[in-house]
């Protein structure tokens, strides 16, 4: 693909930022666009001092996208809401809706390729290891519904010709920036003086490194589209790491002394700790730091099963990880956790 115009939405978060700073260093031109305003959403100074072109616009209302697919070669649609105490009918409002409303607007554009951001959330709980793209899927909450939904209506635009389309579904991902999702196990783990370490409970986490999901999101694009067109990709690293084994290397990193547990607890009872911690969480968050719960039931729900996932569709392309092992990258992870001081209850750590 030639070294044109891409528009990158939801471009103030997380995976946002890094991706622009990729396009830019790889030549392309960015344009950024999100919601003018918000508490999850870059200042207008962030861009400018990128330089890159921001446009603002809000996936709900079709009126404000025109612009900023304008002359657009390719849209990388990252902006999501990605929330899990919001209810089904707004994250369809806004990941479903919206997409489709995006969708519309790249039509009318005439540009050429999207790559949509997914989630492994969406294979759900499943009997068969590990699990490919060709896995069932089976959503368990309203996030996940949401973005298997999204991802029909993209791939409807590719399936007529309008333009070539490309999902990945990134597992959680992990780096220097991280506030929501991945980062609430680490949120856990520097909440108490030491790090509890159930060392018989063989649950794996699954992870990426954010500069791979935006080296991911730039490969994709590039490929030619007989290679990617209507295709939908596992990203997810090489680790297969242990919960054990994370919990240990965090205590480490953050130099936490840690307490093993050699007893054999039973799953239903770590769960059911787990979801009256959430309860507890979401209660605090609600009446007393109007924040984000540290905690939440979604959460809690991904430990219930040991999960092996394999990205060789990925690889077979071409693509090679620049972070394999998270064992490498939680590293940078946790000396920015320590450059921002991230200490429990401040509320920079929340938000």
């Amino acid at each position: 693909m030639k070294k044109g115009r891409v528009l990158v939405t939801g471009a103030g978060g997380f995976n946002g930022r890094y991706i622009l700073e990729l396009l830019k260093e790889k030549g392309y031109t960015p344009r950024a666009t999100d919601l003018a305003t918000g508490e999850r959403t870059a200042k207008p100074e962030f861009y400018e001092n990128m330089g890159v072109e921001f446009i603002p616009s809000d996936l709900t209302k079709p009126e404000t996208l025109g612009a900023a697919v304008k002359d657009v070669d390719c849209v990388m649609h990252v902006a999501s809401l990605f929330d899990y105490s919001a209810p089904l009918g707004l994250n369809r409002k806004i990941n479903v809706e919206g997409a489709r409303n995006l969708c519309e607007a790249c039509k009318e554009a005439g540009v050429k390729k999207m790559v949509l951001w997914g989630t492994i959330g969406v294979y759900g709980e499943q009997e068969e290891m590990p699990i490919t793209e060709n896995s069932p899927v089976n959503p368990g909450n309203a996030y996940e519904i949401s973005k298997l939904e999204q991802e029909k209506v993209a791939l409807e635009y590719s399936e007529a010709g309008d333009f070539a389309v490309t999902v990945i579904r990134p597992a959680p991902v992990y780096g220097p920036g991280n506030r929501y999702g991945f980062v609430n196990i680490m949120k856990l783990v520097t909440f108490s003086k030491y790090v509890i370490v159930p060392e018989k409970m063989e649950t794996r986490l699954p992870s990426v490194h954010v500069k791979d999901v935006a080296r991911c999101g730039v490969f994709l694009m590039e490929a030619p589209d007989k290679d990617v067109d209507g295709e939908v990709l596992t990203l997810i690293d090489d680790s297969n790491i242990l919960l054990p084994d994370f919990l240990h290397l965090i205590a480490g990193l953050l130099g936490k002394p840690s307490i093993r547990v050699n007893v054999n607890i039973p799953l239903e009872m770590v769960l059911t700790a787990g979801h009256i911690a959430a309860n507890l969480s979401e209660k605090v968050s609600k009446h007393i730091t109007h924040v984000r719960p540290v905690i939440e039931d979604a959460t809690v729900y991904y430990m219930k099963f040991d999960y092996i996932f394999s990205n060789q569709k990925l690889k077979d392309l071409g693509f090679k990880f620049q972070y394999p092992d998270c064992r490498v990258g939680l590293i940078e992870m946790t000396d920015w956790i320590k450059s921002e001081d991230m200490e429990p209850l401040r509320i920079k750590w929340f938000k």
